[in-house]
């Protein structure tokens, strides 16, 4: 890493107890030095990061806690634009690798797909979410395959996270129950083959 600051950060999040609150991280900054990357679309409102001299990202993905709380005992998390909403924390720690996908479909309310080959997966990690650099955020081009490390706990719910239920646990909830650690399930998004022929030798 190019920022002893951001290095320093690094360290300290390896250092962090396993319950570690997200307010022990970066606040919400609006982009100011040294997390000044910009993707160029919807993803900015809820990330902060910084371009790396080796190419990569390193940074945060932003949640907001609804006040909602399972009936499983998970508080509700969700994006919002962090620009908007005062009280955003940080709810992964975020590592990224540039690489070039191919926008494959994409469902109503979930992350488009991309097309990576298996060898272009980077390692080690748990590199599981690919994002688009620029507005058009749907077809294939260039952008940045993401290794999350979560560093709190929490039901994380991508949309209408306001209407949780208490009643409800967090997967009745249509959410996914977050631990700290690797997370390889909440912003998945890849794949390295496609049927029909729609797809790249691995």
């Amino acid at each position: 890493m190019k920022n002893p600051v951001l290095l320093s950060t690094a360290i300290s999040i390896l250092a962090l107890p396993p319950l570690a609150s997200a307010t022990d991280l970066h606040a919400w900054n609006n982009h100011a030095s040294p997390l000044t990357f910009l993707f160029g679309n919807e993803i900015d409102g809820h990330q902060q990061s910084s371009a790396q001299e080796n190419g990569g990202l390193f940074g945060f993905l932003y949640v907001h806690f609804t006040g909602t709380i399972t009936k499983d005992g998970h508080r509700v998390a969700t994006h919002v634009d962090c620009g908007s909403v005062p009280d955003c924390s940080v709810g992964w720690v975020m590592f990224g690798k540039a690489r070039t996908a191919t926008f494959l479909y994409q469902e109503m309310d979930d992350h488009p797909v991309f097309l990576i080959p298996r060898r272009d997966l980077p390692q080690p990690g748990a590199y599981s979410h690919f994002h688009r650099v620029g507005p058009d955020v749907q077809s294939s081009g260039p952008g940045y395959i993401l290794d999350l490390v979560a560093i709190d706990s929490f039901c994380f719910i991508h949309h209408d996270a306001e209407s949780a239920s208490a009643t409800k646990t967090c997967v009745e909830n249509k959410g996914v129950p977050v631990s700290p650690g690797i997370d390889a399930s909440t912003h998945l998004n890849v794949v390295t083959s496609f049927p029909a022929g729609g797809g790249q030798p691995m």
